[in-house]
């Protein structure tokens, strides 16, 4: 139990450093563009801390413990690869900080003071947006980005105030209507995309628990994955055959720009398929560095080996949290959520941009917290049995409660 103490103490030392970078950054643009550069490497510095503050990982290394052995030969195989091909070396904390991130949520037991102060920290950095849209100070398709993302978090919540007082759901009306309209305002195709994907993947954890439909969750998780570069390959096949459109809503065109980058950086690597093609490029298709989908650009980036590797870490963490989804309605939300942002990322880099990293941190823990605290047991059965609050088909009772475990870019 010291133990236990100790480590969440020295928990508030990173998680603090977190909020400080995330509220700066997207509150205030100046601080946002003077640390734009060193993103990676402050999320890099909290989540090692994590790692190490949490994880016995020597034990877990003699034990054999497969994802960390993947994470750690994927990044040592990663390194090598930048320093043989001579490309920049910031990269690998883009693939470092996911990974790491993937790793750890599932170990780190935070006090009930720590979850809720970020449960408010997410709920107010929503609602400086809600009232004030900061979009034209950073970047139109950003700022809607980070809206829905935000809302995400500032659903966990919100949910709870609806679960204690039903006409308090009114606020979760209000402010997916605020969000929809405001990224309609922006034409932002890929944060539409995410809280389409969003909607969806509520819905249909609602109706069909993955725990009970084990496969079809598994084929999810691994679409997650390799579903980014099949869409990859059909949208630039697609694209070579001359068709276009102009997209309802949005008032741009089906096919502009991607599918040239796709296809300028995979004759790149077509060169060095194992060592992949590393960053800090100047590409003829676009003006930035930026792959604009997160699973093509570890295959691109780091080369097919660390790639295979980065997978099996990546499904073997979306098929942890299998048994965690339907425990308690925040769960449900922060379960949605995580797989909104993976489909999103079919269309750009936000799975994997340190400036996002805080929210996902936050709703992976939030999905493996599961409901060994009391305040879930007790939304739980406010919301009659259902881990959304609303009525469902009458199925076989829920999980029992268990606690899941003791616990930028610089290209």
């Amino acid at each position: 139990m010291k133990d236990l103490q100790l480590r969440q103490r020295l928990n508030w030392i990173p998680i603090v450093i977190m909020m400080i970078f995330f509220g700066g950054t997207w509150i205030f643009p100046f601080f946002y563009h003077v640390t734009e550069r060193y993103n990676s490497l402050i999320i890099f510095v909290c989540f090692a801390a994590l790692f190490f503050i949490n994880i016995d990982w020597i034990q877990r290394l003699k034990s054999r413990d497969a994802v960390l052995i993947g994470m750690t030969a994927a990044l040592l195989i990663a390194a090598l690869n930048l320093f043989i091909i001579g490309s920049n070396k910031g990269c690998i904390l883009i693939l470092a900080d996911f990974l790491l991130l993937l790793y750890i949520t599932p170990y780190i037991k935070l006090s009930d003071i720590q979850y809720r102060t970020l449960e408010v920290f997410f709920l107010a950095m929503y609602g400086v947006w809600f009232f004030h849209d900061m979009e034209f100070s950073y970047n139109t398709n950003t700022g809607a980005t980070y809206t829905v993302f935000s809302l995400f978090a500032a659903l966990i919540l919100l949910r709870y105030f609806s679960l204690k007082k039903e006409i308090l759901g009114y606020f979760i009306v209000l402010a997916l209507l605020r969000t929809g309209t405001l990224v309609l305002w922006h034409l932002a195709r890929g944060a539409f995309s995410a809280l389409f994907f969003f909607a969806c993947f509520y819905m249909l954890f609602l109706l069909f628990d993955p725990a009970k439909h084990r496969r079809a969750y598994a084929f999810i998780s691994c679409f997650a994955v390799f579903g980014s570069l099949l869409f990859v390959w059909a949208y630039v096949s697609l694209s070579k055959t001359g068709y276009n459109a102009r997209m309802p809503l949005f008032y741009k065109n089906v096919f502009s720009g991607r599918e040239q980058i796709w296809t300028e950086v995979w004759n790149m690597l077509e060169k060095q398929p194992l060592l992949g093609i590393g960053s800090g490029y100047e590409l003829s298709s676009f003006f930035e560095y930026n792959m604009h989908n997160a699973m093509y650009d570890i295959l691109i980036v780091h080369g097919f080996v660390v790639f295979a590797i980065a997978a099996f870490v990546i499904i073997e963490r979306l098929l942890g949290m299998r048994e965690h989804i339907r425990r308690n309605p925040f769960a449900l939300i922060a379960g949605a959520a995580v797989f909104a942002i993976f489909f999103e990322s079919f269309i750009d880099m936000d799975l994997m941009w340190a400036d996002y990293s805080p929210i996902l941190f936050f709703l992976f823990i939030t999905v493996y917290r599961g409901a060994d605290e009391g305040r879930s047991s007790e939304s739980v059965k406010a919301g009659s049995g259902s881990p959304s609050g609303i009525p469902v088909a009458k199925t076989d009772s829920l999980p029992e409660p268990s606690v899941s475990g003791t616990g930028g870019i610089l290209q």
